[in-house]
């Protein structure tokens, strides 16, 4: 599901101004019941990729903004938060491109992702049982929801399905300045327009 939503622009002589618009885009394993769900792990800082093999997190006040607007997000939809990984139902992944990231798969996708960054938090590799082709722009969060159970399906049995997978653009000002409302206001639109990850009966 893709939604754009138009905001207001702000006077201003330079091109540091507010982008008209901002997109967001949802998809899921139609497959899944989230009503099976109830706890999730959600770390405590966001992913910032890159073309390396080290993994870089950010962890500022913005951060945590970002952060605390998604677990209010779960927490409307039904879920409690846990600080153990190993007692939760399904673990949410932020994070934030920096760079242009393009991801082409029919339904495994065991290349830039699979780099590592994964492993503080999950331990294990990451797939689509979906087919994906997206293209992340510079400025854009990325949310995936990833079942943290014991896989079914035993050829996977070390490898974590996304199940849910929402990204924003246009976050920022000219560009270059990373724009907190509109990042928020995303992160609202992307659980807004998924109203099946409810797991309230």
């Amino acid at each position: 599901m893709l939604a754009m939503i138009v905001t207001s622009c702000e006077k201003d002589p330079d091109m540091n101004k507010l982008d008209s618009d901002y997109s967001v885009y949802t998809d899921y394993d139609n497959s899944v019941h989230f009503n099976e769900f109830s706890t999730y792990y959600l770390p405590d800082s966001i992913l910032v990729p890159d073309n390396s093999l080290k993994a870089n997190y950010w962890k500022d006040e913005n951060a945590q903004n970002i952060i605390s607007a998604v677990a209010h997000e779960m927490e409307q939809k039904g879920y409690v938060r846990t600080e153990d990984k190993e007692k939760a139902n399904v673990g949410i992944q932020l994070s934030y491109a920096q760079q242009r990231i393009q991801i082409t798969t029919g339904g495994w996708y065991g290349g830039w992702w699979d780099a590592g960054f994964w492993g503080p938090y999950w331990g294990g590799g990451w797939y689509y049982p979906y087919p994906v082709t997206y293209s992340y722009d510079t400025g854009t969060l990325i949310m995936e929801m990833v079942d943290l159970r014991q896989p079914v399906d035993q050829s996977n049995q070390n490898k974590l399905p996304v199940i849910w997978h929402a990204y924003a653009s246009g976050l920022l000002y000219g560009n270059s300045h990373f724009n907190m409302q509109l990042t928020l206001n995303a992160v609202n639109q992307a659980f807004a327009q998924s109203p099946y990850l409810s797991n309230k009966q």
